[in-house]
């Protein structure tokens, strides 16, 4: 019809125009980033990784929009009935029914991940290697986050699944995960070569407790960072991983002396402690001790919302 093929023209030159300002700014992050990189020394190091980020997926569509698909689909196609949702959704050859449990960031998501990148540039603290749980919102927080940063074209994703949040949060089973081939076509820089921890089917073999999930994730979290990686930082490498509210207060319990669980009541509501696009940083000591980095990336702020972690929550102490 007449109006749906306006609605067409009017998403592809809103597309067109918001993807000439991204690529704007991309490119100036790019010059900034060569400026930077011919100003200092590129001597290779061969290292476990010195410093390490954890961040927290952006703002989730379903979240805001727990019915977004039936409303969205209405008319047969997708269409955003809400600015603050992705006017075009990630061009994977995939059914709409499998973002109902793998789903996307909202506009506001994006842009919160685009300042984190932002923030990784200026504060030079760009990541040599970057793992993401398979959920597509922390894939595409990672992904606009490097290339916010004018960086996306040096480093791959390594999607691992050991990263995952906890399954029993998916009482209908697991969720249908683009698969690299998809994401790699849909143009998010993977790593195809990349040998995961643990497969996706692996991780749906078999019930997890609250306890196992824990202790998997705090395992693969402490494994890939003494993982040997190349970096032209003179001080080490750095890795990032972009996962759950979950994923950050179980590395703050990984990253010190003596490991600290998550329990069940400590794990419900983690969100409210752990905002979206949240940040921990943790740096390695020559003595190869790990110590939280408060500094090292500013969080962002603006009326009633903020990415800054809970701290009193995060390091709190409890006898084991």
């Amino acid at each position: 019809t007449k109006h749906f093929r306006n609605a067409q023209l009017l998403s592809f030159a809103v597309k067109r125009t918001t993807n000439f300002f991204y690529t704007s700014i991309n490119e100036i992050m790019r010059i900034v980033l060569r400026t930077i990189s011919s100003s200092t020394p590129q001597k290779v190091v061969r290292a476990a990784c010195r410093r390490v980020i954890v961040m927290r997926h952006g703002e989730r569509v379903d979240d805001l929009f727990p019915a977004w698909i039936q409303k969205s689909c209405m008319s047969g196609a997708y269409r955003a009935y809400d600015l603050n949702m992705p006017l075009v959704l990630p061009q994977l050859d995939r059914p709409m029914a499998h973002f109902e449990d793998d789903t996307v960031l909202t506009e506001m998501g994006t842009v919160l991940a685009q300042m984190v990148g932002r923030g990784l540039l200026i504060n030079k603290t760009l990541p040599d290697v970057v793992y993401t749980s398979p959920a597509l919102r922390c894939v595409q927080t990672a992904s606009f986050a490097l290339k916010a940063a004018g960086y996306d074209e040096h480093v791959k994703i390594r999607i691992e699944p050991a990263l995952f949040e906890n399954i029993t949060l998916y009482p209908g089973g697991q969720p249908k995960f683009a698969t690299l081939a998809q994401l790699a076509a849909a143009d998010f820089n993977v790593d195809i070569d990349y040998k995961p921890i643990m497969t996706i089917d692996k991780l749906w073999s078999q019930p997890e407790s609250i306890e196992e999930y824990g202790d998997r994730v705090q395992k693969t979290l402490l494994q890939i960072a003494e993982r040997v990686e190349t970096s032209t930082n003179p001080y080490g490498p750095i890795l990032m991983v972009v996962g759950h509210a979950s994923t950050l207060d179980l590395a703050v319990g990984a990253f010190r002396e003596h490991i600290r669980r998550s329990t069940r009541t400590e794990l419900l509501n983690i969100g409210l402690f752990y905002p979206f696009c949240a940040t921990t940083v943790f740096d390695r000591s020559m003595a190869h001790q790990w110590s939280y980095s408060e500094n090292a990336l500013p969080p962002i702020t603006y009326r009633n919302f903020t990415s800054k972690i809970n701290s009193r929550f995060a390091f709190r102490e409890r006898i084991e």
